[in-house]
């Protein structure tokens, strides 16, 4: 225990004008002994060093000089602060059974007693109250109050294995301990064991008051190694539950089964989320601890329906670099599928580039993850607009505290909007009005709102005028140039069929567009190439001119060796990854209004683009017969990725939307 006093006070309260001092740390140790500290200097003469000397019961047991030095002690012009001292008087002193009143503390020669400070000398007639309300391997919390002096604060110290792990004031304050009539309520202590004590070994932890060095009620406790979850002991439950004979029994079983399940859960919740250093990290900040510098780095959880797959579509690729980017800007990212649980190779390949996948069978809902690591991530980004519907009010509940974004991969009503026109589909604008509704509500809930196109954005801002809507692209790599011109041939059109927009283009394109392409180039081959192709797809394999390919397990080098790529889009909304991929790849791409919608097209682009079936078929042959218009074409899509989809560009993007505080290098 350790007493701050203005030295001033203590010396006009001191016995005798020309000496000041007084005794203001009496703790005792089990097994230890006893620490005594405090101070004396003369007010007539500061220079002068003090012996002095301590007795238990009258008899000496340490000697030491007053000569430490302590800040608070200093009076400038007078005195230099040189007048402090501690001693420990170890057990084998025969002081192991004494309480604060065996003790004294004199001068030498003159044998002067220096008095207790008013803390001190109220905590010498101690009745302790107390109890240990939380105790585990990571924590211990109770509280400690001396029913004798209410106003001054007991310490309380934690022993483990038979050494000193942590000492602390029981001053917290408990609105609980105050509504009970005790006192102001501020005898509360709150622990955290970091690191947590091992679960492969006995403990014994013992929790005492060292001013009186009595334990708390309830200590010591023992705490057992774990017993190992091995096949014996899943053979044991086996047999158990397989005995159950009734639908009682077995609903008893059931309910005692779910309730360890969700206890394991929030035991690894806690453990994943660092709670205890996180709650260690915050106590130094309020403390003012020069530990608090090394802070643990915000937390970001992503979600999305099933793991990004960059081979499947554009919004994986968005997702996964945005998730590198934050790794790349210190923060702690994880991802969690809220609809098709990961494979293990997706697990690894997340983990690879530093992102922890949550996953079954500890999480298998976002709920319960949101759940069982509750008030520990200080940011939540959800992928697609239909995931921020599902998850914000629980996101609000269980993380009251974080920032919660929303990216559009695209507008959903937007696309199903333009599917109903462009198919005569009157049953599609109900369902794009009702998606409206959901996504504008999303936006208006969110902190901030990611879009990758900016006529979205323009939208989506003019619909929820209240919003915080950021445009954000994902970083595009430029690949290894492609094969001269005469060397590469076909066009390709590459897409995930399972996207309305991409079958109804495979359909116009092989029905209405490449008819014109052959009566003017019949030697030019349509190469069609992608996932989820349906028996529609398929049998355009039967068609002169049209090759099917499927998956393409290299796309890259396949892009190396194509002539040009097309992307007759009749409807859609987002940004179309398979253009920026063939721009990427030093590929040009043919492409309809809407197929580059929301990129912001330098004029040299421009000229790549058309609407008409008849337009579209003259452009494809006239790139694909043109070398200098093709390769300026291409350039000019290279330098548009460079520039727009670089790293910088998008991790500065990213972190003006996240919103989180920057943090340094060191904290990671």
């Amino acid at each position: 225990m350790s007493v701050s006093a203005d030295p001033s006070v203590l010396h006009r309260q001191a016995p005798e004008a020309s000496l000041s001092g007084f005794v203001d740390v009496m703790t005792c140790m089990p097994g230890e002994g006893w620490t005594i500290a405090g101070w004396v200097r003369s007010s007539t003469a500061p220079a002068t060093r003090f012996a002095i000397a301590v007795l238990c019961h009258g008899q000496e047991v340490a000697r030491a000089t007053a000569d430490n030095f302590r800040q608070d002690l200093v009076i400038p012009g007078e005195a230099d602060g040189h007048h402090a001292f501690s001693v420990i008087v170890p057990d084998t002193k025969g002081v192991g059974d004494a309480d604060l009143t065996a003790f004294d503390v004199i001068t030498l020669p003159d044998r002067q007693r220096l008095p207790l400070t008013e803390q001190l000398a109220a905590a010498a007639h101690v009745t302790i109250r107390a109890s240990i309300d939380i105790i585990g391997r990571d924590r211990i919390a109770g509280w400690l109050r001396n029913e004798a002096a209410p106003t001054t604060r007991l310490s309380v110290a934690v022993m483990v294995d038979g050494a000193l792990r942590h000492r602390t004031l029981a001053n917290q304050f408990r609105s609980d301990l105050r509504d009970s009539g005790l006192g102001d309520g501020r005898y509360g202590f709150d622990i955290l064991l970091n690191p947590p004590l091992s679960a492969e070994s006995d403990h014994t932890v013992v929790i005492l008051c060292p001013e009186t060095g009595a334990n708390l009620p309830g200590s010591p406790i023992h705490f057992p190694a774990t017993r190992r979850f091995n096949e014996i002991f899943r053979q044991h439950v086996r047999q158990t539950l397989g005995g159950i004979a009734s639908a009682r029994q077995r609903d008893q079983a059931l309910a005692f089964l779910a309730e360890q399940a969700d206890q394991l859960r929030f035991q690894q919740g806690r453990e994943d989320s660092r709670q205890t250093a996180t709650l260690q990290h915050r106590a130094a900040q309020r403390l003012g601890r020069t530990d608090a510098d090394a802070a643990t780095p915000p937390r970001l959880l992503f979600v999305d329906d099933r793991a990004p797959d960059p081979s499947r579509d554009a919004g994986s690729n968005a997702l996964l670099s945005h998730m590198v980017a934050a790794c790349d800007l210190h923060y702690e990212v994880s991802f969690i599928a809220s609809v098709m649980p990961p494979s293990s190779a997706a697990i690894r390949q997340l983990e690879d580039q530093g992102i922890t996948c949550w996953h079954p069978p500890a999480y298998p809902t976002v709920e319960t993850l949101l759940r069982s690591q509750s008030n520990s991530f200080d940011g939540i980004y959800f992928h697609r607009l239909s995931n921020a519907t599902r998850y914000l009010d629980l996101a609000r509940l269980y993380m009251p505290g974080a920032r919660l974004i929303s990216s559009a991969a695209d507008l959903a009503w937007l696309r199903l909007q333009r599917e109903s026109i462009a198919e005569n589909r009157p049953e599609l604008r109900m369902a794009a009005g009702q998606e409206k509704v959901r996504e504008h509500m999303a936006a208006w809930a969110s902190h901030a709102v990611i879009t990758h196109s900016s006529v979205e954005a323009n939208l989506l801002g003019a619909a929820v005028p209240t919003a915080s809507i950021y445009v954000v692209p994902w970083h595009l790599r430029l690949k290894e140039p492609p094969l001269s011109f005469d060397l590469r041939h076909g066009v390709a059109f590459i897409a995930h069929y399972g996207h309305a927009p991409n079958l109804d283009a495979a359909k116009w394109l092989v029905g209405e567009i490449w008819p014109r392409v052959r009566a003017h180039s019949p030697g030019i081959e349509l190469l069609l190439v992608g996932s989820a192709m349906p028996d529609a797809v398929v049998r355009m394999d039967e068609i002169d001119g049209v090759r099917v390919l499927g998956h393409v397990a290299d796309l890259d080098g396949f892009l190396r060796s194509v002539r040009l790529t097309i992307a007759p889009l009749r409807f859609g909304a987002g940004i179309k990854g398979k253009v920026l991929e063939s721009w990427a790849s030093g590929i040009p791409c043919v492409a309809t209004p809407i197929a580059v919608e929301g990129m912001s097209l330098p004029p040299a682009l421009l000229p790549a683009v058309a609407s008409s079936a008849e337009d579209i078929a003259r452009l494809t042959c006239e790139l694909y017969e043109n070398k200098d218009l093709s390769e300026s074409l291409a350039d000019a899509g290279r330098e548009y990725i460079r520039i727009r989809h670089s790293e910088e560009r998008v991790r500065n993007a990213l972190e003006r939307s996240l919103g989180l505080p920057r943090v340094s290098t060191t904290s990671k």
